[in-house]
């Protein structure tokens, strides 16, 4: 087929260009796979690496802040859109109704004129033409509200499909901005990959002992705090599927205080460091440490802070970072993951035996509250020697008894308090004081009566 027209040429010139850099990186890859690799070349590609690693980590996080924001937009867009839509069609149901009562006058003024077209004919001429006159205006009245009516359907449709473009803009944006992303993070996991083959080599290289002891490896705890999700199946939600577990935890999560040390649990070079390129949102700052004889450390939901690059060698025990809760994260905590030859393991199984501890006193609001409950138990302390303790002789008060006594009235008769004055307690019967009550007349002494009916004198 001819190539004819600059444009032809030009793409065939792209295409050959692709193809020729295509070959150039392979070239490349394969003279470098077969020359003898030494320290100084390890460390100037692990330099050149982690320069791109930044530059890709700070153009993703542009990405993820533009991809949000789309986000938002679009869904703000779609709402208006809709809002447009339904103003529209309660437009259209309103011309239908206006179009309605048009055509209802109009056929109506058809009938009257229809009777008699000539207006001199009908029995009353005048009273006929002030008729036709007031259904013609009622006509123009229904014009002009079809009109109106019309215009406001024309200029919702308009509305309608600006907010509907912009929607669409807004989404091709949104693929376009995502379409970037992965490719960012398709050039990342390259880079980390490469930078985790040079780690490795670079920890056999600096690896004095064997992290195997008799078989077995010899690491130390990442971090102090309880163990709340151990490694296996479970039914939290977050985790994916693996096998025939529902959801699969790949690690374990140590609980502790926000910012507490997080150190590393053998001698390794730090392979990334950084936000986690496989999380689409909500990304956790991760730390990947690759040791001697094939292990791998995976330290996540980190604060996000610089202590240690990729590249860098540390040591056991060497703070690698602070606890955090970025990420996918329900609570302050670390993933900690350990991989052999790439597969994951239960850590547990390659961690010292024995209960960890929650030191929350490495943190100022552990401290805190530390200090808090110590206040709060020497109050009780307190309080219960106080309780306990008796009170000295001279702060003790002697009060003098003090005895009420009440006036009686005129009518009070004390002897009719006492049920039986004349008889013993078991001769007693207290149906004795409601018969003296009840003879009780007036002016006689006794417990006087709330209310007593007045007797009409004698005649």
């Amino acid at each position: 087929m001819p190539l004819t027209g600059p444009m032809a040429w030009t793409r065939t010139t792209e295409r050959l260009f692709v193809v020729l850099c295509a070959a150039l990186l392979l070239a490349t890859s394969l003279a470098a796979s077969s020359s003898p690799v030494t320290a100084s070349d390890i460390n100037a590609r692990i330099a050149g690496i982690r320069s791109s690693q930044a530059a890709l980590q700070r153009s993703m996080r542009a990405l993820d802040s533009t991809v949000a924001r789309l986000k938002a937009q679009r869904v703000s867009a779609n709402k208006a859109a809709k809002q447009a839509e339904r103003a529209r069609n309660r437009a259209r149901s309103t011309l239908a109704s206006a179009k309605a009562v048009l055509l209802e006058r109009r056929q109506r003024l058809a009938r009257v004129e229809a009777e008699f077209p000539d207006p001199n004919d009908a029995p009353n001429p005048e009273r006929h033409r002030q008729r036709l006159q007031g259904i013609r205006a009622e006509v123009r009245v229904a014009e002009r509200r079809k009109a109106i009516i019309v215009s406001q359907v024309g200029s919702l449709t308009r509305i309608m499909r600006a907010r509907k473009s912009s929607l669409h803009n807004l989404k091709a944006q949104r693929i376009a901005a995502s379409s970037r992303l992965r490719g960012a993070e398709g050039s990342l996991s390259a880079l980390i990959k490469q930078m985790h083959d040079l780690a490795r080599v670079k920890a056999e290289e600096q690896a004095t002992v064997s992290l195997t002891a008799a078989g077995q490896a010899v690491f130390s705890w990442p971090s102090a705090g309880r163990i709340t999700q151990p490694y296996g199946c479970t039914g939290f939600s977050l985790n994916p599927r693996k096998g025939s577990c529902r959801h699969f935890h790949d690690g374990i999560d140590v609980v502790s205080g926000y910012g507490t040390p997080v150190r590393a649990v053998a001698v390794g070079v730090v392979a990334y460091s950084g936000w986690n390129p496989y999380d689409k949102e909500g990304r956790a700052y991760v730390v990947d440490i690759v040791h001697p004889d094939g292990f791998t450390s995976r330290y996540g939901h980190l604060i996000a802070t610089n202590h240690v690059r990729a590249g860098d060698l540390v040591h056991t025990g060497q703070v690698i970072g602070k606890m955090g809760n970025t990420g996918k994260s329900t609570g302050t905590h670390l993933h900690f993951e350990l991989l052999r030859n790439g597969r994951d393991v239960d850590p547990t199984q390659y961690l010292p035996r024995g209960v960890v501890v929650v030191d929350k006193t490495t943190t100022r609001a552990g401290l805190a509250a530390k200090n808090k409950a110590e206040r709060k138990k020497q109050r009780r302390v307190k309080q219960r020697k106080d309780k306990a303790e008796p009170k000295p002789a001279e702060q003790q008060v002697n009060r003098p008894s003090v005895t009420r006594s009440f006036p009686t009235a005129e009518w009070e008769d004390p002897s009719a308090f006492q049920l039986c004055p004349d008889k013993g307690a078991e001769d007693c019967d207290p149906t004795d004081l409601l018969a003296r009550l009840g003879s009780a007349a007036d002016g006689s002494p006794g417990i006087p009566r709330p209310y007593r009916e007045q007797q009409p004198s004698p005649a």
